[in-house]
């Protein structure tokens, strides 16, 4: 009994609405910052979860995709069909938000939970929006006709909050049973209804229908179903015309007795609707707006995150002075300094980055502007197979992939945004810029046509490249890649709003949270491996068979290291393409970060107490590795190949999967040996 007690403390909520009535702004505003992100089974989609507590009752609260109606389009909108029917995390109650500007578009998903027997409480939110607009609601009579209680709240503000806790602690579970399913059915239609509930084991007629009437893809395989669809000659998609052509004739007529709409004149709606037409969501303007604000963002994610980089660097120097100066020599000690340090150094300073970008793509949807973006955008972005929202992502791929590719959030539709993160890493990103610099200086020459330096235009050249490349990728998957349901762009824009700058950073704070405990160990994990392998090697030369003992190990050179004999296996391989063995290990150890590519490089050099060794080979010219073709050759690499840990484990953590990062390295890989190659021996 005590335990049955303890069990009904817990109790389980869905917050669900169409897309912008507010979800968001509730769900921080009633969780704060205890929520986490974690995965929707079956489905490639992030969930949100929070909790909070209230007398005596502790609350868990999940944040569901905003959706018109019960019937899913695309696999973000799976996850409320397996909450429906699947039993897969079903909620003990449904919080349902509506915007009280738009209570008609809402009415149809309700009354859909309604009749699916969910218990249900119903908040109106954005009152003060309706009233601007000249439409006034009858609560009372509302709430006869629709037989549930309602709640007023103002979600950005807080208010009406504390009665939505009473009201929850209050409400009770229904009968699964239907109360408003009414489609006039014919008699197939109830012959199958009827087998459906007989054969599948079901109460409820309403979920009957829905099995029914569901697409296909978007339900578990089931034989008997598909039986009962052919008996009655079942065609799913007239059965869901006919519900929401049923179902809106009744809306009409509640909302005919509830709801009022004058013709008031709104200063502040017509004036923003006139700076859309001249200005924001203009042929021409529109796009020189974006442009500017662009412009604004990137100049400060590299001044703004600048001086913090640089602070966290500071602090990584002083830390690894003290250990250095405070612990005693041993293994324990470069393991710190040389594995465990940099690791984490690296993690951190890519959060800078992220956070200034992702604050102004959350201080943009916030204040209502992001939507005009991509419905901006979406015209250009179609011939690629992409939608406008794929717009912010690629471009935030040239400062750093990895906000990118988590901004890629934004993208509803899974393969539009599968295909937005694949293109991504083909975009140059900042760290590709220190492996160009270092290149370019070396093999092409200093020359000046007044303001015009030859070396800014082979740079220039690079991101053009990557931008071409990119999109190339985008056709060719647009082109191959399975489209399972049809993609069409519908969107309606909500009115500029003030942004709430606790939601901006509740945001900013679960996404970063995320990135750190997800991406990070990854790093950590990669860059002490690395350490363990430059640092030991087997005991004899590894090349004496009758003496060698493989896997006896002791510290070593880093040529004599397990990196460094790999690296000299891997020569025969990356000879073709102009390259020794250092410059393989260079490579390889830049798979943990592409810049690595460079640090690496000098810490080989140094080791063998051979200062600006590249740029003495260059001049010498002694051997053709250090040659205009070799460096050419290198160019190309890094412009087409993945050298990037972090971006690969931000690919598995956004797909759910580890196919698309491994068969995104093996291609990218691939196509760069095959431009190196034919680039070098062009050259050579």
């Amino acid at each position: 009994m005590k335990k049955k007690m303890m069990q009904r403390r817990n109790i389980k909520l869905a917050l669900l609405g169409n897309p912008n009535v507010g979800k968001t702004s509730l769900f921080n505003k009633l969780t704060g910052l205890n929520q986490k992100v974690g995965n929707y089974l079956g489905v490639t989609v992030d969930k949100k979860i929070g909790y909070f507590f209230y007398d005596k009752i502790n609350y868990q609260i999940i944040d569901l995709p905003g959706t018109y109606s019960i019937y899913p389009s695309s696999d973000s909108e799976k996850v409320i069909n397996n909450l429906l029917l699947e039993n897969i995390e079903t909620p003990d109650h449904i919080i349902f938000v509506i915007d009280s500007s738009n209570l008609k578009k809402s009415l149809l998903l309700f009354r859909q939970l309604q009749d699916l027997g969910f218990s249900i409480l119903l908040l109106l939110n954005m009152l003060d929006e309706a009233k601007r607009k000249g439409i006034y609601i009858k609560i009372k009579k509302l709430k006869k006709f629709l037989k549930t209680e309602i709640i007023l709240i103002d979600a950005r503000k807080g208010i009406g909050l504390d009665i939505v806790k009473k009201k929850l602690k209050k409400i009770r579970n229904k009968k699964k049973s239907s109360y408003f399913f009414n489609t006039n059915l014919s008699l197939s239609n109830h012959l199958a209804i009827k087998d459906v509930k007989n054969n599948l084991k079901i109460e409820n007629i309403y979920k009957a229908w829905y099995y029914l009437a569901c697409n296909k893809i978007f339900l578990n395989k089931n034989i008997l179903l598909d039986n009962i669809k052919k008996k009655y000659n079942i065609i799913s998609k007239r059965l869901q015309v006919k519900e929401t052509l049923n179902r809106y004739e009744e809306i009409k007529k509640i909302f005919s007795h509830t709801v009022y709409v004058f013709n008031k004149k709104n200063n502040q709606l017509e004036f923003f609707r006139k700076i859309d037409n001249l200005f924001v969501l203009h042929n021409f303007w529109g796009y020189v707006i974006f442009s500017f604000f662009l412009f604004f963002i990137f100049q400060s994610i590299f001044f703004w995150a600048e001086t913090p980089i640089k602070f966290i660097e500071l602090c990584s120097s002083f830390t690894q002075e003290k250990l250095n100066n405070t612990m005693y020599s041993g293994h324990l000690k470069d393991f710190l300094l040389q594995g465990i340090l940099p690791g984490i150094s690296t993690v951190i300073s890519f959060i800078p980055q992220i956070f200034i970008l992702l604050f102004f793509i959350l201080l943009m949807e916030e204040s209502g502007y992001i939507n005009r973006v991509i419905f901006l955008m979406d015209k250009i972005m179609r011939p690629f197979g992409l939608n406008g929202r794929s717009i912010v992502p690629i471009i935030s791929a040239m400062a750093c992939s990895i906000p990118a590719i988590i901004s890629s959030k934004h993208i509803e539709n899974p393969r539009d945004r599968l295909i937005t993160i694949l293109m991504t890493p083909f975009m140059t990103c900042s760290a590709k810029l220190p492996i160009y610099t270092l290149i370019i200086s070396s093999i092409i020459p200093n020359v000046k046509w007044g303001f015009v330096q030859l070396r800014g235009i082979v740079l220039m050249g690079m991101y053009i490249i990557g931008i071409l490349c990119s999109f190339i990728i985008a056709i060719l998957l647009h082109k191959y890649l399975k489209k399972n349901y049809d993609s069409c762009f519908i969107m309606e824009l909500p009115t500029y709003k003030i942004p709430t700058f606790k939601n901006v950073f509740i945001s900013l704070w679960i996404h970063i949270k995320s990135f750190i405990l997800n991406t990070g160990k990854i790093i950590l994990l990669v860059n002490v491996l690395i350490w363990v392998l430059g640092t030991f090697g087997p005991v004899k030369d590894y090349n004496d068979k009758k003496k060698n003992i493989f896997f006896n190990i002791q510290e070593n050179e880093l040529d004599n290291s397990y990196l460094g004999i790999f690296g000299k296996k891997l020569e025969p391989i990356i000879i073709p393409l102009g390259y020794d063995w250092k410059i393989g290990i260079g490579i390889l150890s830049s798979i943990v970060a592409r810049e690595v590519f460079v640090s690496t490089m000098n810490s080989l050099y140094k080791l063998e107490e051979k200062e600006n060794k590249i740029e003495k080979d260059i001049k010498k010219n002694t051997k053709l590795i250090y040659s205009f073709p070799t460096g050419i050759s290198l160019l190309f690499f890094y412009a087409f190949s993945m050298q990037c840990i972090s971006t690969i484990s931000i690919i598995k953590r956004e797909t759910k999967s580890w196919k698309w990062p491994i068969l995104q390295f093996l291609f990218m890989t691939t196509l760069a040996y095959i431009f190196s190659f034919f680039i070098y021996h062009i050259f050579k």
